[in-house]
């Protein structure tokens, strides 16, 4: 049961929900909590948020159709320099061209070059040196 000064406080509390266009109020203290959830407004803030998400991604249409990833063709530690001492194969921003290699994955104990199946220019490179890669994982954004 409520007593009644805990149920006016409530009653102020919803008030202010209301009053501030709210979605939540909580309030809490060494003994007790509580939330007061406006359940309406807090999904019509999802919904705004959703679709000013959709516009956002919807304003730069070109630049997410030209991204393609090169993918692992194999599990394995993936590298990036053809040693430790060496420059990486490629940077982000590099320029690449069918057949140029772009990193090695060892795989039982054998090093394989990875080429590029496609030119354009690396965006962003998605895995570290030395990193577990499954078959299939994307290794590089390009345009």
């Amino acid at each position: 049961m409520i007593d009644k000064k805990t149920s006016n406080q409530i009653d102020l509390l919803i008030k202010k929900l209301k009053d501030n266009e709210l979605s939540s109020i909580k309030i809490s203290n060494k003994t007790n909590s509580i939330e007061i959830t406006n359940a309406v407004l807090a999904n019509l803030q999802n919904i705004h948020q959703v679709q000013s998400n959709a516009k956002n991604q919807n304003s730069h249409p070109e630049e997410t159709i030209n991204i393609l990833s090169i993918d692992s063709p194999m599990v394995g530690i993936v590298y990036m320099t053809p040693k430790p001492s060496s420059p990486p194969f490629i940077k982000s921003g590099q320029k690449v061209k069918k057949g140029d290699t772009i990193c090695l994955i060892e795989a039982m104990k054998t090093f394989n070059e990875i080429k590029s199946d496609k030119d354009g220019v690396i965006k962003s490179i998605l895995v570290k040196n030395g990193e577990a890669v499954e078959f299939g994982q994307p290794l590089f954004e390009i345009s």
